[in-house]
C-alpha cells in the first residue's frame, strides 16, 4: 500500500473516504463508521495541476457491518460510487488547460461475514 500521509494524499484520503460515509448513508448500509478504513496501492498517482495532469486512486476501503446488507442496499451503495468518480472529475477546475476526464471507473463492493469491502480503481486524465 502507498504510504499516504503527505498533505496531498491526506485530503484525497478524506475526500474519499467522506464520499464512501455519504454513499454508504444514501444506501442505508448500516456499518460501523468508526471502523471504517481505506487505502491505497501502490500503482495510485497524483499529478495536478500540471501540464499533463493524471490522477489514478486505486485501494480498498473496509468497514464493519453492524447488519448483513440486502441486495437491493448494495445494489444502491455501488450505482452511488459508480457515479461519484465522474461527478468529482467534472467538479474540478484546474487553472490550466488540460481537462481532467475520467478514464477509469471501476467499483467492486461485496461483504463477507461482517466485513464490507470496497475495492475500486479510479482514474482521470
Amino acid at each position: 500500500m502507498r504510504v499516504t500521509q503527505d498533505a496531498r494524499w491526506v485530503q484525497f484520503r478524506r475526500l474519499l473516504l467522506g464520499t464512501v460515509v455519504e454513499a454508504i448513508t444514501r444506501a442505508q448500509v448500516r456499518v460501523d463508521i468508526t471502523t471504517l478504513s481505506i487505502a491505497f496501492d501502490a500503482s495510485s498517482r497524483f499529478e495536478v495541476p500540471r501540464l499533463d495532469n493524471y490522477m489514478r486512486f486505486k485501494g480498498v476501503a473496509r468497514g464493519q457491518l453492524l447488519a448483513a446488507p440486502d441486495a437491493a442496499a448494495m445494489a444502491q451503495l455501488r450505482s452511488i460510487l459508480g457515479q461519484a468518480w465522474p461527478e468529482l472529475i467534472k467538479a474540478i477546475d484546474l487553472p490550466i488547460g488540460d481537462r481532467l476526464t475520467p478514464d477509469r471507473n471501476d467499483i467492486q463492493v461485496t461483504h463477507e461475514g461482517s466485513q464490507l469491502t470496497i475495492a475500486f480503481d479510479l482514474e482521470a486524465d
